[in-house]
């Protein structure tokens, strides 16, 4: 392959990128302890992956030396195929260490929360989240069933009821 492409194979290299992530993994949620959370949960599976992918391609790495050990040629042929496949992986790496360290950034930016602090934020964070899709849905032409079932086991489809039923009864003076 040309030297060019391959350079660009690395510069490319990032599953998400920094506004992907800003925007669309943490930023889905609506309160800051629960992007706190998304930010955790994405550092953490990257973290033990990269580092389960380390020890796969230390493993690769020997068994290539045993393979080419040997000077049968299918092993050679086996050897060369392992190569490729490490140096795809070490190609893969080079991005998920980009997104680990764009998440680090995030995580050093924002505020930290305890479990307790998250636990007691989940009342507004349900209600900001279903109230923001319920809004989107009636953009849309209408709330769906299931979204309107969810609002109200969080206790606030009664009170839009009967608010919408006060607000009807008002204009019919």
């Amino acid at each position: 392959m040309r030297e060019d492409i391959q350079l660009s194979f690395i510069e490319c290299q990032m599953p998400r990128t920094p506004y992907q992530l800003e925007r669309f993994v943490v930023g889905q949620h609506d309160t800051p302890e629960m992007q706190f959370v998304q930010v955790c949960r994405e550092l953490e599976a990257l973290y033990y992956t990269i580092k389960e992918v380390g020890m796969a391609n230390k493993k690769t790495e020997l068994e290539i030396a045993k393979l080419r050990a040997t000077g049968d040629e299918i092993d050679a042929i086996d050897a060369d195929i392992k190569e490729l496949g490490l140096e795809r992986t070490r190609l893969v790496a080079i991005g998920a260490r980009r997104e680990l360290d764009e998440l680090i950034k995030m995580y050093d930016a924002m505020p930290h929360f305890t479990r307790q602090q998250i636990d007691e934020s989940q009342p507004d964070y349900w209600q900001a989240r279903l109230g923001r899709q319920a809004n989107l849905q009636m953009m849309a032409g209408g709330a769906g069933w299931a979204h309107l079932e969810a609002l109200d086991q969080i206790g606030v489809l009664q009170p839009m009821i009967q608010a919408q039923q006060a607000q009807a009864k008002e204009l019919q003076k």
